[in-house]
């Protein structure tokens, strides 16, 4: 045959190879009308799939069912429009999709998958994306959405990339063998990342790898392949594409790493030889090396034979042992060939390795040829890089033995009496948590390393008490070893910490880690990453301190590396910390500025089920709060608080604090049936998921004291308030700000009450926390309305009249609850001292609670009832207002509310 009609059964094959064999013959008459072509590319299929012919029956059932409710251009599935159908094949249809539903502008590619309509495959694929919606790398498509079709067939919303195949791009732009080998280790990069969080991808090919215009290439449809597999359906066999397939996969045993390290070795040899290495020999038989596969019109053939050859055989090796322990370490021999190195797979010996090293260094060796005294030193370094490459070697086998044995969790003769049960991905995280220690003693950097990636993992999923011990050993033992890359790892871990203990307000915990990371990188050029992220760090733990200016002074230094580079994620994050920053401080036009950035680049990056627009989001619906746009917020809120399980799962940290904040929002509206829903299991998980005995649990308790007092329950608040005082004094110290902030408000409900206990918590609150912070700051105005409210409750007028005048202008240009407390303590004034104008006093405090929490909310019935009460006094009728606030009190405030002795009865 010649070259142009095999590079026309190539792509006939190529076209159709994914098909039901049924389909073959039609599909190839309609492409081409020579017959010689149809027939070669016919032989050549069955030729591939002989060893499938037991999966032909499952595979067409399944088939049928999913054409039964095949979708149609212009159908929708759920917010997406289905644009142009792309392709179809064994895994499913593939259409180009865009958002129909006007929230936001995107086009992805939207795959319907060949599964029967099942509500326990549904079940799954969605447990089964959430893992690979994780996967996040410059090089792989993302996995945005999923769900199922009307008709029960489970569907995913993917990345679309616009792009060539790998061969096809290789091909038409004429790339030589270094460009070849240069794009083969962007794919392996891809690879290796997916498989550090323990994702496979089980159908490797040239028509899964697209590249870009730009020449980086894209992997497609990572994991799906295996998501099929798993999907539930009777007699479901593993799809691959047999070409590519390992002899495992073939054969019906469980996938691996060494699977994938099998298909990119076949990709790489058909890119060195630049034919395709699927079609190559019978089935059942080896492949064949790159330089048997090349013909003479290869310009490269020659540079093929040894190494090349070498490494394309030790990755596509019969034996899933003999293969390399990792796709790691086949490209760190294909980067061994680039840069002269002697490749391991050819296991040469001495003369072998002093030629790789002569042709690296040819001019120092003619150099060095008549200095005698220079061969002993030759020597010397010929046996430390053997040494050297033996221990790396060591190191990536160690390595992959751990990983495999992580996922042996699955195995059912692992399993025992719980064979019958899915094996979730944090059962397989606490399986390697607990042996790392103990098996992997004989590696203490490998060990090191490995606990750093298992507590970042439970650091993701909000479980901080298991991630913070594993991180803060890895960063340790890094440390002490030394070394620049050990270093920078160690350095990346502290700063983690950093902002661990920041948000838990742990913040000279957190400023210490943070210094430790900068003094460990030492002197470093002016857009160094891990500077910045330091620094960044840095500035988390010094707002958790309420020390605003210094803060800021971090976040400018990160802000400005981040800017040099470029780097849009990093600057999105700084932006996000000063916006932080600034509503903690009170300057909520300045916070609002930095939000109007990031929030639309962690969009535009990563799409709204991210981790990055969520916190960014959640972030930005504070400042929409404290603006008094509180309908908008919580719509936010309950917005995140619907992405957050599937993001972090329930038992996190971050889904907790949304419940929380929610409640906030809802308090503040004046509905408290509703926040006191929210409360409850945010008292619940946080007290399982952190313990009762942390910050994140004293944060559930002051709102839930809040919500008490709001619901007139005084009892319920002062036992909430206390165990709130008691766990944040153990946790965070008796000085720190945010302890000092609920002695104030402990303090301030037992004055209310009579209580003189309540006297010297204030008094110590005052005088402790106000110095510390600017006296215009929000927290600032807090602490100087909560003193003039005490001294209005012990009756010193003077001085209370003195205050409120001394903060009228900055508390009416602060935000609306802050503007709103205002008007209410000057009303109190006023009612106390029998001033006529009390009554118009307590019609703006009215007024503006109906401008910010609604004209029938249980807040503004409360400031009615103080208005009717302040009518009566000047010898008015106030029964109007009574009538009016009396039923929302009644469905609202607790039962045993005093308040509801005031109201009229009921009709």
């Amino acid at each position: 045959m010649d070259s142009d009609n095999w590079q026309r059964v190539r792509e006939l094959f190529d076209a159709v190879c994914d098909l039901h064999p049924s389909q073959w013959r039609t599909e190839l008459a309609r492409m081409s009308a020579d017959p010689a072509v149809v027939a070669e590319t016919l032989e050549l299929l069955q030729a591939q799939t002989v060893d499938l012919s037991r999966a032909q029956s499952p595979l067409r059932g399944l088939r049928a069912a999913g054409a039964q409710v095949e979708q149609g251009e212009g159908e929708r599935l759920g917010p997406w429009r289905l644009c142009e159908r792309l392709a179809s094949g064994g895994m499913g249809v593939v259409f180009r999709a865009e958002r129909a539903d006007g929230l936001y502008a995107q086009e992805v590619a939207v795959k319907v998958l060949h599964a029967a309509p099942d509500p326990r495959i549904a079940e799954r694929l969605a447990a089964e994306r959430r893992i690979l919606a994780g996967l996040q790398h410059p090089n792989i498509a993302r996995l945005y959405d999923g769900g199922t079709t009307p008709g029960g067939q489970p569907y995913l919303v993917m990345e679309y990339v616009r792009g060539q195949a790998l061969d096809v791009h290789c091909r038409q732009r004429r790339l030589d063998l270094r460009q070849r080998l240069a794009l083969f280790l962007k794919v392996c990069a891809a690879v290796q990342a997916a498989h550090a969080r323990l994702v496979l991808h089980c159908d490797l090919k040239p028509a899964n790898i697209l590249v870009r215009a730009d020449g980086e290439p894209v992997l497609l449809d990572f994991g799906i392949a295996r998501l099929i597999e798993n999907d539930g359906s009777p007699g479901r066999q593993p799809f691959f594409t047999p070409g590519y397939a390992a002899p495992e996969l073939r054969a019906g045993e469980p996938e691996g790493m060494a699977s994938d390290v099998y298909s990119l070795g076949i990709v790489l040899a058909g890119l060195l030889a630049a034919q395709d290495a699927a079609r190559g020999p019978a089935a059942g038989q080896a492949p064949l090396p790159p330089s048997r596969l090349a013909d003479a019109r290869c310009a490269w053939r020659g540079a093929l034979r040894g190494d090349l050859d070498a490494i394309a055989m030790r990755a596509v090796a019969a034996a899933a042992p003999a293969r390399y322990a990792s796709v790691e370490a086949l490209a760190a021999d294909v980067r061994r060939y680039l840069e002269h190195r002697p490749v391991l797979a050819r296991g040469g010996g001495g003369f072998y390795r002093g030629g790789r090293w002569l042709r690296r260094n040819w001019k120092g060796a003619a150099a060095l040829a008549g200095v005698l005294l220079l061969v002993g030193a030759f020597v010397c370094w010929l046996a430390e890089a053997r040494a050297e490459a033996e221990r790396q070697a060591q190191v990536a086998e160690q390595v992959s033995a751990f990983l495999v044995s992580m996922f042996e969790a699955a195995d059912p003769r692992e399993k025992g009496a719980r064979a019958g049960d899915d094996i979730s991905a944090r059962e397989v995280l606490d399986r390697a948590a607990a042996r790392v220690g103990a098996e992997l003693e004989a590696s203490p950097e490998v060990q090191a390393r490995l606990k750093g990636v298992i507590g970042l993992a439970y650091r993701n999923m909000g479980d901080l008490k298991r991630a913070n011990p594993m991180m803060r050993a890895s960063a340790e033992a890094l440390a002490a070893r030394g070394g620049a890359r050990n270093i920078d790892e160690a350095a990346r871990q502290f700063n983690l910490l950093a902002g661990s203990h920041a948000n838990n307000r742990d913040g000279r915990e957190g400023e210490a880690l943070a210094r430790r990371a900068l003094a460990l990188l030492g002197q470093q050029p002016a857009d160094s990453f891990r500077v910045a992220q330091s620094y960044n760090s840095l500035g988390l733990s010094l707002l958790s301190e309420q020390r605003y200016s210094e803060a800021e002074a971090a976040f400018r230094q990160a802000l400005q590396r981040h800017e040099l580079a470029r780097r849009e994620q990093f600057i999105g994050v700084t932006l996000d910390n000063l916006g932080m920053m600034y509503r903690r401080k009170g300057e909520l036009a300045a916070a609002a500025a930095m939000f109007e950035r990031s929030t639309p680049i962690f969009l535009r990056m990563f799409g709204p089920t991210s981790f990055d627009y969520w916190s960014s989001h959640s972030e930005r619906s504070l400042v929409l709060l404290d603006q008094g746009r509180l309908d908008e917020a919580i719509a936010a809120f309950e917005a995140n608080l619907v992405r957050a399980p599937r993001i972090f799962g329930e038992r996190s940290v971050y889904y907790v604090s949304e419940n929380n904040r929610l409640a906030g929002a809802l308090i503040r509206k004046g509905d408290y049936l509703r926040a006191d829903g929210h409360v409850r299991t945010a008292l619940r998980l946080s007290a399982e998921v952190m313990g009762k005995d942390s910050f994140n649990y004293s944060a559930m308790l002051e709102t839930a004291a809040q919500l008490a007092e709001a619901r007139d329950d005084p009892a319920a608040a002062e036992a909430a308030w206390r165990e709130a005082l008691a766990v944040r004094r153990a946790a965070i110290g008796d000085g720190h700000p945010d302890t000092l902030d609920l002695e104030l408000q402990l303090g301030l409900l037992l004055a209310r009450h009579g209580h003189a206990e309540g006297d010297a918590l204030v008094r110590h609150a005052h005088a402790a926390w106000l110095p510390r912070i600017p006296a215009g700051s929000a927290n600032g105005l807090r602490v100087r309305q909560g003193w003039a409210e005490w001294l209005l409750l012990k009756d010193r007028r003077d001085d209370a009249r003195a205050a409120l005048a001394a903060m009228a202008a900055e508390a009416a240009a602060a935000s609306p609850e802050t503007a709103l407390r205002q008007q209410v303590l000057q009303a109190m004034l006023l009612q106390r001292e029998g001033d006529a104008a009390a009554v118009a006093a307590w019609r703006e405090v009215v007024a503006a609670s109906a401008r910010l929490s609604g004209a029938d909310s249980a807040r503004t019935a409360r400031w009615r009832l103080a208005l009717a009460g302040a009518l009566a006094a000047a010898g008015g009728r106030g029964e109007q207002e009574s009538a009016r606030a009396a039923p929302v009190l009644r469905a609202q405030l607790a039962a045993s509310s005093p308040l509801l002795r005031e109201l009229p009865p009921s009709r």
